[in-house]
């Protein structure tokens, strides 16, 4: 049977089907490559936050809950964040893309440290820890909170307390360091890696970034 289109048609036909999968490929690509969450937040969808449907999925790793800017959020829920110390952020899709930020930390440790500690894409290496800390006052004075990994921390942060407007604290996961952070005005805190879980990083980056800029003793000042 003779087609009844001819050559130079079939030929445009292919062309427009062609362009339109590479269009399609393209765009299922820009999808594909979106960010993933940044570690310790956890993204949701729904129109309708309620508690069963965050069953199995809040644990000790997550540090903020992401929901879309007009979705409704059961009281229930807010109390459950409250109690596990998760914030709530309320955003747009698109911004729910977005990393969470967090401080900068300044790693001075010569042991291997986890890659949980630049989950905001902040950190910066500087082997030398005189330089780490003047590194970090720098920071310190801008963005009002800076974190330095260091493997003698009680020294980093006596000699980060030298500098005028510093206020420098040694923050261990064994011990409350947010209610010492919040009655200081810490604007500089010193970790040993050593000593923090992955799983107990972003909640500490988190709630240090929230802290930032919390006024101290006047004394201190």
């Amino acid at each position: 049977m003779q087609s009844q289109f001819s050559s130079q048609e079939i030929e445009r036909i292919v062309r427009l089907v062609v362009e339109r999968l590479v269009t399609e490929n393209a765009s299922a690509g820009q999808v594909a490559a979106k960010a993933p969450p940044p570690v310790g937040e956890l993204r949701l969808d729904s129109k309708l936050v309620t508690v069963s449907s965050l069953k199995g999925k809040l644990n000790e790793a997550i540090t903020v809950l992401c929901v879309p800017a007009k979705a409704v959020v059961t009281p229930a829920v807010k109390d459950e964040l409250k109690d596990r110390g998760i914030r709530l952020r309320r955003a747009n899709q698109a911004d729910c893309g977005q990393e969470v930020l967090s401080p900068v930390v300044v790693n001075a440790a010569k042991q291997m440290v986890s890659s949980t500690w630049n989950s905001a894409g902040r950190s910066e290496q500087v082997g030398n820890l005189k330089l780490a800390i003047q590194r970090a006052i720098s920071v310190a004075q801008s963005d009002k909170m800076v974190v330095i990994l260091a493997d003698q921390p009680e020294v980093a942060a006596a000699a980060a307390n030298r500098a005028n407007g510093i206020r420098a604290m040694v923050a261990c996961a064994s011990h409350d360091w947010k209610s010492a952070a919040e009655s200081l005005g810490a604007n500089l805190i010193v970790c040993h890696p050593g000593q923090w879980n992955d799983s107990e990083v972003p909640r500490l980056l988190s709630s240090l970034w929230d802290l930032r800029g919390t006024a101290g003793p006047d004394w201190l000042k």
